[in-house]
């Protein structure tokens, strides 16, 4: 495994990532981005994770299958933070009920992003 921490991000965002990018940094984190559920949990074998960041507005089954690799196979001492658009309540449901740690609205996960990395998502309540 890498020496730096790295948050693990399930998206296909690319404009926010930047966003994401600069947070881990100044948290002392590396990120890595991934689109597909077997990228995400093939980067979990090559890295020392303390958080996952998966991003509900991409297609649900990438998101479903990523959610449920990570259940079957996470380290305890990853946390796993959901986020996706606050009138979608059905969806933020699901992710929760698929083993997510925290699952957040998309304007509370992007205003406390920095505090969110800094903590390594212990700071996320759902």
């Amino acid at each position: 495994m890498a020496d730096k921490e790295t948050v693990l991000v399930l998206t296909s965002n690319l404009f926010f990532m930047p966003r994401i990018e600069a947070a881990a940094e100044s948290g002392g984190l590396e990120t890595v981005s991934a689109s597909t559920a077997e990228a995400l949990m093939k980067a979990t074998e090559t890295h020392d994770v303390p958080l996952v960041l998966v991003d509900l507005e991409m297609d649900e089954a990438v998101w479903t299958e990523a959610l449920e690799s990570l259940a079957a196979t996470k380290d305890p001492n990853t946390r796993v933070v959901a986020y996706g658009p606050h009138g979608e309540p059905g969806i933020l449901r699901k992710a929760r009920d698929l083993g997510s740690d925290a699952v957040l609205i998309k304007r509370d996960f992007s205003e406390g992003l920095q505090e969110l990395l800094a903590s390594r998502g212990a700071s996320a309540t759902s």
